[in-house]
């Protein structure tokens, strides 16, 4: 009986750490030329914006483009929600947050069809606890004739 216990134990404390609590999406806007990152968190839980200081703690959110001969990279992704700044007792530091959603966009100029990839590096947190860094990869193919 003990075994089964723990066998449960460990499965349910498993599936708690091992769900991924942030919904992601690759978009482009043809007539802004525009890639956006829009991510749904899960409510109860918060990622951390790149307005966070190193210092306090957390890693927040980085985006890195894969570099192709289809596009040129303009500038880097700019969050374009205004992060909430709170204390966060997981780190005994005031931190700047997303709650329930996020966007993030980066001007490119698209040369021919092509595929673009990034990653998504965050960590996420609720109140009492925080997750793994997680690192997401994302894909969207694009036409120059749309």
């Amino acid at each position: 009986m003990p075994k089964i216990l723990l066998s449960l134990l460990l499965v349910g404390v498993s599936a708690s750490y091992g769900q991924n609590k942030v919904k992601w999406e690759l978009d482009f806007d043809y007539n802004r030329n525009v890639l956006q990152l829009k991510g749904e968190i899960e409510q109860g839980w918060h990622i951390y914006s790149s307005m966070t200081p190193q210092e306090a703690g957390p890693i927040p959110v980085e985006i890195k483009s894969k570099k192709s001969k289809g596009f040129r990279i303009k500038g880097r992704f700019v969050e374009k929600y205004d992060a909430v700044k709170t204390f966060d007792a997981n780190f005994d530091s005031d931190v700047f947050i997303f709650e329930e959603n996020y966007l993030a966009e980066q001007q490119i100029k698209l040369k021919k069809n092509s595929s673009i990839n990034i990653t998504v590096t965050y960590m996420i947190c609720n109140d009492e606890r925080c997750l793994p860094p997680i690192d997401e990869e994302l894909s969207i193919k694009l036409n120059t004739d749309d």
